[in-house]
């Protein structure tokens, strides 16, 4: 005979890990939206709310059920954009492996550091913005989409000074070039020199307003520059960027 404690045991385990990978998978496909955000505070007011049950806090308990009505509409309406990206973002992510390979990793960064290399050496510029978690949408829709394959030819030729994409920044995701001719904020830090170009202030602007990595190649002496949560590191060669690279993109 079953002990029906064991068995109502079991039974309360198996709920709590189907509703752990419920939360768990949401926060797979909003990751990288501003809603990922919300979707935390939601879930702190939700331990609250249990909480104040716990502790007969009826005042309390009153306010914020009444205050999560209104909230979860408001936040419906106000993150639509955020909630379909992510939406659409479940249906291509393969939930159990890679977004893809090491290998196809590596030849991605090698791809866009054999492009800074090159534009480096013919000093034509470049700004390059390498989107990790936080979405880049707007400046995406800035410019012009292209949802192209990630190739050093692609690149080099986006940037060709005669190219009618190559003014603005291009924005690569995973294996792919989004978009191109794309503005970025300019940075307003009192940091930097006079003589820093618009180039180098829109590529450390965009690091400053999310977590992408920037690359800039000037095109007044060829120099490589990487732009990071606002700080901006000159004069790299290829071997630096693509370390440096590696160093920051494996760990997201």
């Amino acid at each position: 005979m079953i002990d029906l404690s064991i068995f109502l045991n079991i039974k309360t385990v198996v709920q709590i890990l189907v509703l752990w990978g419920v939360i768990y998978h949401i926060f797979l496909f909003l990751q990288g939206t501003r809603a990922a955000y919300i979707l935390r505070g939601v879930i702190i007011l939700t331990i609250a709310f249990f909480a104040f049950q716990k502790l007969d806090f009826l005042v309390l308990n009153w306010l914020i059920t009444k205050f999560f009505a209104f909230f979860l509409i408001i936040m419906a309406i106000v993150f639509q954009p955020e909630l379909r990206e992510g939406l659409i973002r479940l249906g291509q992510r393969q939930l159990f492996t890679a977004a893809y390979e090491k290998e196809e990793f590596e030849k991605d960064l090698k791809d866009i550091v054999v492009a800074a290399g090159k534009l480096s050496r013919r000093k034509i510029g470049a700004l390059i913005a390498i989107k990790r978690e936080i979405s880049l949408k707007n400046y995406i829709e800035s410019g012009v989409f292209l949802n192209a394959e990630l190739s050093s030819e692609l690149l080099q030729n986006i940037f060709y000074p005669l190219a009618p994409l190559h003014d603005g920044g291009v924005i690569i995701g995973g294996n792919k070039i989004l978009a191109a001719s794309c503005l970025f904020p300019l940075s307003e830090s009192t940091a930097f020199e006079k003589t820093t170009g618009m180039r180098h202030r829109a590529g450390v602007g965009l690091s400053e307003h999310s977590d992408a990595l920037v690359v800039i190649v000037s095109e007044e002496n060829g120099s490589i520059s990487l732009a990071i949560n606002g700080q901006l590191t000159r004069d790299l060669t290829p071997n630096d960027l693509l370390t440096i690279l590696k160093g920051q993109l494996s760990t997201t």
